[in-house]
């Protein structure tokens, strides 16, 4: 009897939970160029289910690369010209930095772990 190994986990762990006015997408781990078509999917599939009011909760993401960065770019553009939001809720430091680097703080709606998405 063989057994097989144990699964690693990814290093980017998505849950998602919707309401009547909001889809909240929790991230952990690392979004990167080997991870980002885990978030990809995960956004496609809400585009096809009509999500308008997204928040990626960031709060766990421990790194974010400029792939993850450009996914998070394009969200927004596409809820944006549908009419629809994107909210960054509580980027962990090095993220909310990697925003601030690019000048993407000023332009994305971000909301600090004080306030409530």
């Amino acid at each position: 009897m063989t057994s097989s190994p144990p699964t690693e986990p990814q290093p980017l762990d998505l849950e998602i939970s919707r309401s009547d006015e909001r889809t909240l997408v929790a991230l952990t781990g690392e979004l990167d160029a080997a991870t980002a078509s885990y978030l990809y999917a995960a956004l496609a599939k809400l585009e096809v289910e009509d999500a308008h009011h997204v928040v990626l909760d960031l709060a766990k993401l421990t790194f974010m690369d400029s792939t993850g960065l450009s996914m998070v770019v394009t969200e927004h553009t596409r809820l944006k010209r549908s009419g629809g939001t994107l909210t960054i809720f509580s980027p962990s430091s090095a993220v909310r930095r990697l925003f601030e680097i690019t000048g993407l703080a000023n332009e994305l709606d971000i909301v600090p772990v004080s306030e409530e998405a």
